[in-house]
């Protein structure tokens, strides 16, 4: 027994001086990789969000100027693409389209941008909405005065939220032909933000997305 030798005190409080050290440094790098976790998450979402609403536009964008060759109603010159606002976008594309029956209908694709405020949280952001219209008479100049919304949704359906920025621009004008002085390519800008909790407070993620539609319709139509 009188061999045995225990912790001395100092020994004792050397050894609760490092792992307090080493438990410290592990709480912070937990911290640390916990709040790129979130922010990496946030990313992801916004990509993958815009990435389905960019798909969605590009495919309007490129049947814009569409007429199907039993339309007997022409497609004026400047009914195809209309930028009626550059910023915050306000864009409708016009295009035919044949229904489950067969039936050749002229259609307006309208994006345009709308304040929306939660009733849970009162907090007011900007919205991307999608309208589908059906235009009333083909052989006229179609907008949305004269055209028919589908869906029961007012406003259109929701693409895209907490929208900061939208902005269309026309690039590549026809200098001739049918569809002289359209737009043959858009140029589209998107700025989104995903609200998440960092550090126990709401912090905003941001994120920039820019792409170039071609109207494929109008480039080929001479």
């Amino acid at each position: 027994m009188t061999g045995q030798q225990g912790y001395t005190l100092v020994e004792m409080l050397v050894a609760m001086a490092v792992t307090s050290i080493v438990l410290a440094g592990t709480y912070a790098a937990y911290g640390f990789f916990e709040r790129q976790q979130q922010l990496v998450l946030s990313q992801t979402e916004l990509s993958r969000n815009a990435m389905r609403a960019v798909d969605l536009m590009q495919s309007d964008i490129r049947q814009a100027g569409y007429r199907d060759y039993t339309d007997p109603d022409v497609m004026q010159a400047g009914q195809p693409i209309v930028i009626a606002r550059n910023a915050p976008g306000d864009l409708r594309l016009v295009y035919d389209e044949v229904d489950a029956g067969g039936t050749v209908q002229r259609m307006l694709t309208r994006y345009y941008t709308k304040t929306y405020t939660a009733a849970e949280s009162g907090v007011a952001r900007d919205r991307i909405l999608r309208q589908v219209r059906r235009c009333n008479d083909a052989s006229v100049f179609c907008d949305t005065s004269n055209s028919t919304l589908i869906g029961s949704n007012p406003d259109g359906e929701p693409l895209l939220d907490w929208v900061d920025q939208f902005v269309v621009t026309g690039l590549n004008p026809k200098g001739a032909g049918t569809f002289k002085d359209q737009f043959q390519t858009l140029s589209i800008r998107l700025t989104l933000k995903s609200p998440r909790k960092l550090e126990g407070a709401v912090k905003d993620t941001t994120k920039n997305f820019s792409f170039i539609a071609r109207a494929k319709n109008v480039s080929l139509v001479p």
